[in-house]
């Protein structure tokens, strides 16, 4: 791994120090060193217990009808009311938190690693390939992801695994054309020419040399990617075309709520909540990456520290 190609990624511009990479523990640690990481890092942590743990943390089961109690105000046993069924709502927003992770991680994920390979093979290998794949990604980048969504699904069928699929194949070609433009750009560089003179393979370049230089920026994207992944695949559902009722999705909530908002606004808020909790932790995580991995991001910072210093010898 050629540390001048990751300043040339990472940095972007001369005189800034690179970011020393010492593996991914210790880029989490210093993620976590931050307060905004640290807080960012704690939510969604607190989110994923409550999806795997979400039976222990409310009595209620989220399809539960009780038609004697329909449209509740908040209340100690009932602490967001209860639907037009008189399903609990606090449950049905806990459980909901399982469709959303078990819908954006997946797609990020897809995209990232099939978005990364095809960047990879059309920036290095060129030719052809290179000019097929640049016109697929372009012509799905074209597409808006609710627009895709919604001509996907009428074919594929409201499921969780087909908007896994159709949010995945949206944020597929943004990794693929990102990954090309700095894999382009890597294998100018003479480490690379001098490991092909050595009889390294194309196979060996890419996976040893060229892949670790360019997807720790993409790292960033990933964790801002999985507030889009949550807020299409929940219209998607507010719509009608994503997870059907009566699964306990927020999108699902969320078109249930309005319809009985005049008369109980209580629905609404905990899915509303919900989304904006999960989609900020998500976003801080990646700046907070984001300004670990941009050395500029750290530059007022040791200037100041050396100003401190100067001013301590005087």
């Amino acid at each position: 791994m050629s540390v001048q190609a990751t300043q040339q990624v990472l940095v972007g511009e001369a005189g800034a120090a690179p970011y020393e990479p010492r593996g991914m523990v210790g880029f989490a640690r210093d993620v976590v060193r931050r307060p905004a990481g640290a807080v960012a890092v704690s939510l969604i942590a607190l989110l994923v217990l409550a999806a795997i743990f979400a039976p222990l943390i409310t009595p209620y089961n989220p399809d539960t009808i009780n038609v004697a109690n329909t449209l509740a105000g908040p209340s100690l046993r009932h602490l967001l009311g209860t639907d037009s069924l008189g399903r609990d709502n606090f449950t049905r927003v806990v459980f909901g938190t399982r469709i959303a992770l078990e819908v954006a991680l997946p797609s990020v994920l897809v995209a990232f690693v099939v978005g990364t390979g095809l960047g990879l093979a059309a920036g290095y290998l060129g030719g052809m390939l290179d000019k097929v794949l640049v016109v697929v990604f372009d012509s799905l980048i074209s597409f808006p992801a609710v627009i895709l969504g919604l001509a996907l699904l009428s074919f594929l069928g409201p499921s969780v695994k087909s908007v896994v699929f159709v949010i995945g194949l949206s944020l597929m070609p943004y990794y693929g054309r990102l990954i090309r433009a700095q894999t382009l750009s890597e294998r100018k560089n003479q480490y690379v020419k001098a490991q092909r003179s050595l009889g390294a393979s194309r196979g060996r370049v890419l996976r040893k040399h060229i892949l670790p230089n360019v997807v720790p920026p993409l790292l960033v994207i990933v964790s801002m990617d999985i507030p889009t992944a949550i807020i299409t695949e929940a219209g998607l559902a507010f719509l009608g075309l994503g997870v059907q009722p009566p699964t306990p999705d927020w999108g699902v909530i969320l078109d249930d709520g309005f319809v009985n908002i005049g008369t109980s606004p209580w629905e609404i808020i905990g899915p509303i909540v919900a989304l904006l909790i999960m989609t900020t932790a998500f976003t801080v995580l990646g700046e907070t990456m984001r300004d670990v991995l941009d050395p500029r991001q750290r530059l007022p910072r040791r200037r100041l520290f050396g100003r401190k210093l100067a001013a301590l010898d005087d």
